[in-house]
């Protein structure tokens, strides 16, 4: 069975871009994760099979359902941590409530704290996780400093995802992931996409010396299985 049918809730969400406040109060639904990317993050939660995971944003509960669901289906005892801090104020408890409505309460935490504080608390308190989701602040800071204290809270073999990867920050966050950690990158079935932003002549310009890939972003969520326990000596440096 697809996520969709597997979670009516989720379902309804997607179908209807309603969101519910714990009262019931009918929200429209502003952000959220399509049902095509949603649907990765299920499969690749099922072949995983995390015991513990971290989510950076929550908003409306799309990654979160889709996480819940998975961890559902696969039994035992895994969990799902969101960090959130806008969950009662800028979200209404929307996220809360999808959770709650879709039975998935037991296995779901909620960190209503910025994710600069709450993934340090996290780290001081020896938390190891298996699974990681990054769809924070977009901006280059926030996305790293999310990746670094996730980074030191995933075992080899665990997996770190980035959402929202066509925008600039992200990508720049990534290159970091590929140029100062070892990671290899997943792939968890969805089509290489990409953001052609630039105009014909600066693109020409500024291949001469650098990649593709550097210069057209890819959009689509990307995964990445961390292959080795290593950090760069006190003086590397490389480019990214």
């Amino acid at each position: 069975m697809s996520l969709l049918e597997q979670n009516p809730v989720l379902r309804e969400l997607l179908t209807t871009r309603i969101a519910r406040t714990p009262s019931g109060e009918a929200v429209p639904l502003d952000s959220f994760l399509d049902a095509t990317h949603a649907e990765a993050l299920f499969r690749h939660i099922r072949a995983q099979r995390p015991q513990v995971a971290v989510e950076v944003g929550m908003a409306n509960a799309i990654s979160t359902l889709s996480i819940l669901t998975a961890l559902e289906e696969n039994g035992g005892d895994g969990r799902l941590v969101s960090i959130d801090p806008n969950q009662s104020t800028q979200w209404r408890d929307c996220g809360r409530a999808a959770v709650t409505r879709a039975g998935l309460s037991a296995r779901h935490r909620v960190i209503e704290k910025p994710d600069s504080l709450a993934l340090p608390e996290l780290l001081a308190a020896g938390t190891r996780i298996d699974f990681a989701y990054i769809d924070g602040w977009h901006t280059f800071d926030y996305a790293l400093v999310d990746f670094w204290y996730l980074d030191k809270m995933t075992p080899k073999g665990g997996v770190i995802a980035f959402n929202d990867c066509g925008w600039p920050a992200v990508t720049k966050a990534i290159r970091f992931v590929e140029t100062h950690r070892r990671y290899c990158e997943l792939d968890v079935g969805l089509p290489q996409s990409y953001d052609r932003s630039l105009s014909l002549v600066t693109l020409l310009r500024k291949l001469k010396h650098r990649r593709l890939g550097d210069y057209w972003r890819r959009r689509e969520d990307r995964y990445f299985r961390k292959i080795e326990e290593w950090e760069p000596r006190w003086d590397f440096f490389a480019p990214f």
